[in-house]
């Protein structure tokens, strides 16, 4: 498998809320960074997921644009854009990042694209990084949610 495809069944499993199978293509290693103040490990990150799929089910990622590039020192680098976008159809809590529950308010989120980089070693994702982009991240997710509580990590 190569690593874009490795990349792709990571981000199907996500939006499809396979919890294992996400958990699978990540290295025990794992580390999230950009998308939140503070770099996540492997469990917080799949926990944060799924506590945002509990309020936004349907939540997407929209993996695009993606180019890969072998680097003997890191394995390989896979870069490409999302956007991440849903509706929020319940109220739900990210305990992960210490804030407070997020009330229903049925509203469709819609971020700015956002460059992402994949790090790829042995068949599985070590790095996830984002970079910030203004109107991006948590932070703007929540601010379309209606809900502009800071985040504390």
């Amino acid at each position: 498998m190569s690593a874009t495809d490795t990349v792709r069944s990571f981000i199907n499993a996500l939006e499809a809320n396979e919890t294992e199978t996400a958990s699978n293509a990540l290295a025990d290693n794992f580390m999230f960074s950009g998308w939140t103040p503070q770099p996540l490990n492997k469990k917080q990150f799949l926990d944060m997921v799924s506590e945002l799929k509990e309020g936004i089910p349907g939540l997407m990622f929209n993996l695009h644009n993606l180019d890969e590039q072998d680097s003997i020192e890191q394995g390989a680098v896979v870069t490409g854009n999302m956007q991440i976008a849903g509706y929020q159809s319940d109220s739900f809590s990210i305990p992960t990042l210490s804030l407070p529950p997020i009330p229903q308010m049925g509203k469709s989120v819609s971020l700015p694209v956002e460059d992402v980089s994949f790090i790829v070693q042995s068949e599985q994702i070590a790095r996830m990084i984002v970079k910030r982009t203004p109107g991006g991240g948590m932070e703007g997710l929540l601010h379309q949610l209606g809900t502009d509580a800071p985040i504390i990590q």
